[in-house]
């Protein structure tokens, strides 16, 4: 894997986004590249065909202390706009056949959040999530409510899966297309 290229891409891409907390596949291969998509589309098969994620019962999630976990979902419940660090980070599970890909793609974020870092440190927060609430307090302010619903067993996880991920279509809705302002937030 060409991390270098992978990186270059990222800075070359990442101003056109007016949000970088949620993303599709479609955006993650536009900000690094195909061979990172593709790398990623093998792990997520690998995943799905062992049961690696779905079945570890949220152990990353919780050591992360992303707001939107709760034993009751079957996944993530952002997963298809889920954040960089999230879709870059893989566990130990992974380290029989994949280990030095997933040892690139935490290269790649690390050089990613470095060249951040020095260029414009503003959009470090966008960057270092989970938890979300640095980033978007006005997002997990809204998604809190539904998440601790499933926690506390008084709403279900499907309903409460289908809330949330209307919510944060909002949110990218909203700020995806926009421009950004110094300090690296979105504005209209």
């Amino acid at each position: 894997m060409d991390k270098g290229k992978a990186i270059g891409t990222f800075l070359a891409h990442v101003d056109r986004h007016g949000q970088l907390l949620l993303l599709t596949d479609a955006e993650m291969e536009e900000l690094f590249g195909r061979e990172v998509a593709s790398i990623l589309a093998e792990l997520e098969r690998f995943s799905q065909e062992e049961n690696v994620c779905s079945g570890c019962g949220g152990d990353c999630c919780r050591d992360i202390g992303c707001e939107l976990y709760a034993p009751g979902f079957d996944r993530c419940p952002i997963y298809q706009v889920r954040p960089i660090v999230c879709r870059l980070h893989f566990c130990h599970r992974f380290d029989g056949a994949y280990k030095s890909m997933v040892i690139e793609l935490r290269d790649i974020f690390l050089g990613c959040f470095r060249a951040v870092e020095l260029w414009n440190g503003a959009y470090l927060k966008w960057l270092d999530v989970p938890p979300l609430a640095g980033a978007a307090p006005e997002l997990v302010g809204g998604l809190s409510v539904w998440v601790e619903g499933v926690r506390k067993g008084t709403l279900e996880p499907g309903q409460a899966v289908g809330l949330i991920r209307r919510q944060a279509e909002e949110y990218r809705n909203r700020y995806s297309h926009i421009g950004r302002s110094d300090d690296g937030t979105a504005s209209p």
